[in-house]
């Protein structure tokens, strides 16, 4: 429950900023009591997961309210098991926090490649539109938004992010034995996630512990949940913590 002058922490995904969270912040503003706070954390250049892991966790207090965004969720998910004094309540937005598949893989292995031998020009169209739900492939302000968060960030710390993040232990069966409430939100059309597999564990854990592990799914959305559903993040954020 959010008390008097409580923060939600918010962890980004690869390649993003804050400006990932602007919208939904705005309408969270509308959402929550006058006294709470937001703060983003950034993701360290670090030499692995589990140093960004420790890094982060020491910005936090104790029983923190706690958003992780795609690697977000996997960084989020990584301290409430190593550290989980640090955290009350965890909302997984658009990650699953389990190794990465084959195909993921080799994709961020050829792209590392490829801006090693020909520079880096920017975030691909294409992969754009493989972020995001196809109604929003000609959203011109979501698309900037990406844009501009990849030009900010840069070629270094891409190649940074892909290196490092890329080989990670599968955490998925350990969150349901975690005692926090956890909650995934994911977008229908969520190509990075397998919403089937957070089901089949779903459907495995004890009714008792049924209500403190969640998965809420939102149509006509992709990956890029926070840009494409600020109203409706800002709405689950609020059902959750309070």
């Amino acid at each position: 429950m959010l008390t008097t002058g409580q923060t939600i922490f918010f962890i980004p995904g690869t390649m993003c900023d804050e400006r990932l969270w602007t919208n939904a912040w705005q309408a969270l503003a509308q959402e929550l009591p006058q006294n709470f706070t937001v703060k983003h954390l950034r993701i360290p250049s670090l030499a692995n997961i589990d140093e960004i892991t420790q890094a982060i966790s020491e910005e936090l207090p104790n029983n923190s309210l706690l958003v992780g965004f795609s690697l977000g969720g996997y960084i989020a998910s990584n301290i409430a098991l190593k550290f989980p004094d640090k955290v009350a309540k965890l909302l997984l937005v658009s990650n699953m926090s389990s190794s990465l598949p084959e195909k993921e893989t080799k994709e961020r292995s050829r792209t590392i490649q490829w801006i090693k031998a020909n520079g880096y020009n920017g975030i691909p169209e294409k992969r754009i539109h493989h972020l995001l739900h196809p109604i929003n492939h000609n959203n011109h302000p979501i698309i900037q938004t990406i844009k501009d968060m990849d030009e900010t960030l840069g070629k270094d710390v891409l190649v940074h992010q892909l290196n490092v993040t890329t080989q990670r232990e599968n955490l998925l069966p350990k969150l349901f034995e975690l005692k926090q409430p956890l909650k995934f939100l994911v977008g229908d059309k969520d190509k990075l996630v397998n919403i089937e597999r957070i089901e089949s564990y779903l459907s495995a854990i004890p009714s008792k512990v049924q209500a403190t592990k969640q998965l809420e799914v939102i149509e006509n959305t992709g990956h890029m949940l926070p840009l494409e559903q600020p109203l409706y993040l800002a709405k689950a954020i609020k059902f959750w913590f309070i």
